[in-house]
């Protein structure tokens, strides 16, 4: 008989976290189950530890891969998954007991495509935890009209209402292999973010369960760990140019999606100043951002920016591009 729910946990050198995470999954309330843990290419002792998971627990299943990224692993797991519905968790993070019980429970009833539940965000690095959850009503079958207008309309916004997350949900297996939905392999930054743009763009029916469920642990400053890469310009391009050809002009919040790109290029570009050693080719990279028209376009009726950030975008919605450039550099110093 086949599980009720797959649990993809993609491993990369976990070995200090991973037994919560783990465990947390084996004691779920819905023992129906199925854990598929791909192993890719740690060089500590995760292998060991899943591999003797695997030999106590006839539920788990152990993918071995060359190191290849977390997105690679999931949408392995995602092909070789059993379940009715699949769910994702971080191999660092743990879940609550009924997390799964509850999810499947209101989901399947329905055939419901997406089922999501609120979270608990862990920074262990300054002490700080709060709840992620969104202004919805609880145990409420939304359908196509209401999941644009109460669900998309925020991925324009910077607020987090766990629309974001793969961790937090089940998916309906089925329906992601009809409507070939994956995770995007280019990006190691925002992929989930991504996905569920494409998942919500496309999706007929969603329930949201008003518990707090999931535990998302972050061990270091992620924003200060995110690898560099020279066309992370390109994708964030993408991300914007997508939601404005999928997102309802009528729900669309301008001001914050131009916003979110302004403090996304800028990034890039602060970044692009610190990462590249090559003048000739860091130019190159930084003029290319300053002169898209899409960047310009963002700059302009801007309005709750930090100052440096509103003199750099007045600079490039008048075609100051020179005098930005010398701006962001500065900035890339100072920061």
């Amino acid at each position: 008989m086949n599980p009720k729910v797959s649990i993809i946990v993609p491993i990369y050198n976990s070995e200090k976290y991973m037994s919560k995470c783990i465990e947390s999954i084996l004691n779920q309330t819905l023992s129906e189950i199925e854990i598929i843990l791909v192993n890719d290419g740690s060089t500590d002792n995760s292998r060991k530890i899943i591999e003797n998971y695997a030999k106590k627990d006839n539920r788990i299943k152990v993918i071995h891969q060359q190191n290849s990224g977390p997105s690679v692993a999931r949408n392995k797991g995602i092909r070789i998954a059993k379940g009715k519905y699949i769910g994702f968790v971080d191999s660092d993070d743990y879940i609550e007991p009924n997390m799964y019980e509850e999810l499947y429970n209101n989901a399947n009833n329905k055939n419901i495509e997406v089922a999501m539940c609120s979270y608990n965000e862990k920074h262990l690095y300054n002490d700080i935890e709060y709840v992620i959850k969104p202004k919805l009503d609880s145990n409420r079958i939304y359908e196509k009209e209401d999941i644009k207008q109460g669900i998309i309309s925020t991925f324009s916004k910077n607020d987090n209402y766990g629309f974001y997350s793969l961790c937090n949900k089940l998916y309906l297996k089925e329906w992601l292999i009809k409507e070939n939905l994956t995770i995007d392999t280019n990006r190691d930054h925002g992929e989930d973010w991504w996905f569920n743009i494409n998942v919500f763009s496309k999706l007929n029916s969603f329930v949201y369960i008003d518990k707090v469920l999931y535990n998302y642990v972050h061990s270091n400053n992620n924003s200060l760990m995110v690898k560099y890469r020279e066309n992370q310009f390109d994708l964030f391009l993408d991300g914007r140019l997508k939601m404005k050809e999928i997102m309802p002009k009528e729900y669309m919040d301008y001001n914050e999606l131009n916003k979110r790109f302004v403090y996304e290029f800028s990034a890039y570009i602060i970044r692009t100043f610190k990462e590249v050693k090559d003048s000739k080719k860091r130019n190159l990279l930084i003029r290319n951002v300053l002169n898209n028209e899409e960047v310009k376009e963002s700059c302009k009726n801007l309005s709750g920016l930090p100052i440096h950030f509103k003199v750099v975008s007045f600079l490039i919605k008048n075609n100051f591009k020179s005098l930005a450039f010398i701006a962001y550099k500065g900035i890339s110093i100072l920061t």
